[in-house]
């Protein structure tokens, strides 16, 4: 007995053989009489269709965790072209096979139905393709050779010396050039007139040419502690700026036993903080320029070796903290194996102010901001009063930013919320810091997985377009879950802010650090068990 059709039955249509293979592969050949292969053109069914049960038995942050693996990107590629040529010879086949009437219009209804056929295979090839761009452009491989992109900046004129320099200003890489200072534990934050006088013992401790392990600093209370610090810095680059600083930074820390996490706010605009002992007189120079007149006037060089006798080098960055990023993007001897050295370097220097090992770093610019904000759909924020405000837009070319919000919530779009985050004038710099920190934690919130797979290909271009980041790619899905496992609405949220943090300024008014009140209050943060509930991470926190 063969798959032949009896001579006393009327020949099938072809076209709608085709049609009912396009709904179910296997149903056109079953309308034709074709059962056997109506059997093997379904049986590509069973196994889809156990892979979707279960796929869907799993957690959404699972199933996503999947798919942000290359491997698995890989072969949802090559199962989709084998889907796609099972699908089409499931339309075309039947037709084929058919003993009814075939003509060019009747072929040309069978090609639409393919072509039908193939439409949402090419969206799933185009979310394949871009979730493995996205992942190729910002995330960092095992094994990948490391290359920095040349600089087309430069840092901006004026901004990091006293009012009427106007001459550039460079910082030779400490790797190629090397100046000999002898250390000193007269830090600038330690000396009387300019710091805590509880800061001394505390900044003699970490200009010590060993790194002091994690579990020391913090005396033991660390151990055995699994946890993710990550710096996220935001650049203000764009027009009008000459170069980028890192004007936002927010070092965020999460505990994988506990479950807990905090957001910690350093203010851009913070100075003489400790540096890496590597190069730790790597801006001496800058030091000198940025010393009172008043002082440098009565300095002397007596011994001829071209430094002044009464100066001794703070071994910290004395201009403010954002300033680090641009004078060393171009450090790639110091930080040969870095994505950005800049970075490294900032990251770094972080360590030491807040005394903990920080994982991996992010970067966004503006414009990144505004179309990450806009791909998730917008953000919701709770404002206490009225903010109205103007702000250079994100991207040469375009209109000033300008908002008026109301108090309560607010759904605010990408350029909307990047007015709210940098508007500064009708308060000041460290209410500005606050809005940041729960502009973090609100888009952090709206990234649920659901919002992520919906808008994929817009968040994916957005992100990779603007995020520079050294995170291993190996280790995104875990990233993913502990994200997924936060409650957004009980993270510590803490700024180092004057006058508390910074009891005391420099000569040009810029606050300086208190190491010890700083690192008490990351111990405090890290300190915290299942039980404990952040004030600072209630919603009311996050109302501005």
């Amino acid at each position: 007995m063969g798959e032949t059709i009896g001579s006393d039955r009327k020949p099938r249509s072809g076209v709608a053989a085709a049609f009912l293979g396009a709904i179910f592969p296997g149903l056109g050949h079953g309308y034709i009489g074709r059962f056997r292969r109506a059997a093997l053109m379904a049986i590509p069914v069973v196994v889809l269709v156990g892979g979707a049960l279960y796929a869907l038995s799993r957690s959404s942050v699972e199933v996503a965790s999947w798919l942000v693996r290359p491997t698995v990107l890989a072969w949802v590629l090559i199962a989709n072209i084998g889907i796609v040529i099972w699908r089409v010879a499931a339309v075309a086949d039947p037709y084929r096979m058919s003993e009814g009437k075939h003509s060019l219009g009747r072929l040309a209804v069978v090609i639409g139905l393919a072509a039908i056929v193939i439409l949402p295979h090419v969206l799933i090839a185009k979310y394949t393709y871009e979730a493995a761009r996205l992942l190729d452009d910002v995330f960092v491989s095992e094994g990948e050779v490391i290359t920095i992109a040349p600089l087309d900046e430069t840092p901006r004129n004026n901004a990091p010396f006293a009012p009427g320099d106007n001459a550039d200003y460079t910082v030779p890489d400490p790797a190629l050039t090397r100046v000999a200072h002898e250390r000193s534990y007269r830090n600038l934050i330690s000396r009387p007139g300019f710091g805590d006088p509880d800061a001394v013992v505390e900044a003699q401790k970490y200009q010590q040419s060993v790194p002091v392990p994690l579990s020391d600093r913090l005396a033991g209370e660390a151990e055995g502690v699994d946890r993710l610090t990550i710096l996220l810095v935001g650049g203000d680059g764009g027009p009008g700026r000459g170069g980028t600083r890192a004007d936002t930074i927010i070092v965020a820390s999460f505990d994988k036993t506990t479950g807990k996490a905090a957001l910690f706010s350093i203010p851009r605009n913070m100075t003489h903080v400790p540096l890496p002992d590597a190069w730790s007189t790597a801006f001496v120079d800058l030091e000198q320029r940025l010393t009172p007149w008043a002082e440098r006037k009565t300095w002397t060089d007596d011994d001829g070796d071209g430094q002044p006798d009464q100066f001794v080098p703070c071994h910290c960055f004395p201009d403010q903290l954002n300033a680090i990023y641009p004078f060393t993007r171009s450090w790639v001897d110091t930080y040969p194996n870095e994505v950005d050295p800049g970075l490294a370097a900032l990251r770094d220097t972080v360590e030491l102010l807040l005394g903990i090992d920080i994982d991996y770093y992010a970067m966004v610019n503006m414009s990144g901001f505004v179309r990450v904000v806009d791909a998730l759909g917008g953000v919701r924020v709770y404002s206490t009063s009225s903010v109205q405000a103007e702000v250079s837009p994100e991207e040469e070319g375009q209109e000033w930013i300008q908002i008026d919000i109301s108090p309560g919530w607010n759904t605010l779009d990408g350029r909307a919320a990047l007015a709210y985050v940098r508007e500064r004038k009708s308060s000041s710099d460290y209410v500005r810091m606050k809005r940041q920190r729960c502009m973090l934690k609100a888009v952090a919130a709206r990234a649920d997985v659901a919002t992520i797979l919906r808008r994929f290909p817009s968040i994916a271009r957005a992100v990779g377009s603007s995020v520079k980041t050294d995170i291993d790619i190996d280790y995104l899905p875990k990233l993913l879950e502990y994200a997924a496992s936060l409650d957004y609405d009980d993270v510590a949220t803490i700024g180092f802010v004057p006058p508390y943090f910074t009891p005391v300024v420099d000569a040009r008014g810029k606050p300086t650090p208190d190491l010890v009140r700083i690192q008490a209050m990351v111990r405090w943060a890290f300190s915290a068990d299942e039980t404990t509930q952040f004030e600072t991470g209630s919603e009311s926190e996050c109302r501005v």
